[in-house]
């Protein structure tokens, strides 16, 4: 599993709620680290896992997936939950253990070039990356302390509390990625619930 030494890990937010997976798109790079967590710690189940997913998926995910090629936001759900199917018992532990390896993997490759010296600059220039990462909806953020700051996802036309639960690992690896030791992400307003946005409190020392 990812190693976390430094890292105090958030709780999982409730995976319960409606979701809406049609209208939108992501990157090929959230598929392809999605895709890579199974290969470093599954080797030789990819093919195995490509089966629980319609067959036009699972064709066009077993080829070329290019990291800033478009493909819909409902690929990637249904990727995700076919990962915590196979692998975590249908628990909904793996989602932000998969957003945090994407962290990993995309903020030392393709998107490094958003990566500032704090985590504060990092949120507050995070509007560009988040429209590299998604094509629907808007984030901004807000510094609450020295040592904290809130993400808040607004107007979505399609979510997901898988997609929330692997945003949570996602800001944690961010964090850390930012010379923090110790990071703790809660959400504590969800779409997938009915509130106006998802909102992400984000600490860390």
């Amino acid at each position: 599993m990812i190693e976390q030494k430094a890292a105090s890990l958030s709780p999982r937010p409730s995976l319960a709620g409606r979701e809406v997976l049609a209208g939108g798109r992501v990157k090929g790079g959230m598929l392809r680290s999605h895709l890579a967590w199974v290969r470093e710690f599954h080797p030789g189940q990819i093919d195995q896992l490509l089966k629980k997913l319609p067959p036009d998926v699972a064709k066009d995910l077993s080829g070329v997936l290019l990291a800033t090629t478009w493909y819909p936001f409902e690929w990637l759900i249904k990727l995700d939950r076919a990962i915590d199917e196979m692998f975590g018992g249908a628990r909904g532990e793996l989602f932000a253990e998969l957003g945090r390896y994407s962290a990993k993997q995309n903020l030392s490759t393709t998107y490094r070039g958003f990566n500032r010296e704090n985590n504060h600059e990092f949120f507050l220039n995070s509007a560009p990356l988040h429209s590299q990462f998604q094509d629907f909806g808007t984030v901004k953020y807000e510094k609450t302390g020295d040592n904290s700051g809130r993400m808040i996802h607004s107007d979505y036309r399609c979510f997901s509390p898988a997609y929330c639960a692997s945003a949570i690992g996602y800001y944690e690896q961010s964090i850390l990625l930012h010379n923090a030791k110790h990071a703790s992400v809660r959400e504590t307003s969800c779409q997938c619930t009915g509130a106006p946005s998802c909102t992400f409190e984000m600490e860390w020392s």
